[in-house]
């Protein structure tokens, strides 16, 4: 699945993380870095459950600076809106 993300959404996504905990979480940073490597807007190919992996990354951070998740910056809400879209 393509997921086209502004470098500046890949950052904010890289940030989210931090460390990775699992091996499927380093696989997919690895790939948010190589495409920023990349000339030109990046669009990742994603497995689905790479989308769901980022999708909780979100989740981990809207929670933790916000207490309960259900509100989103801006910069948040159009990176949920392009992976939810890709799931479709």
């Amino acid at each position: 699945m393509d997921v086209a993300l502004t470098r500046r959404e890949i950052e904010f996504i890289i940030e989210w993380k931090g460390r990775p905990f699992f091996p499927d979480e380093e696989r997919v940073l690895s790939k948010l870095r190589r495409a920023l490597e990349e000339d030109g807007a990046p669009c990742l190919a994603l497995s689905r459950f790479q989308i769901q992996v980022v999708s909780g990354w979100l989740e981990e951070q809207s929670a933790s600076h916000r207490g309960g998740g259900d509100v989103l910056t801006p910069e948040e809400s159009i990176i949920l809106g392009k992976l939810r879209r890709a799931l479709e």
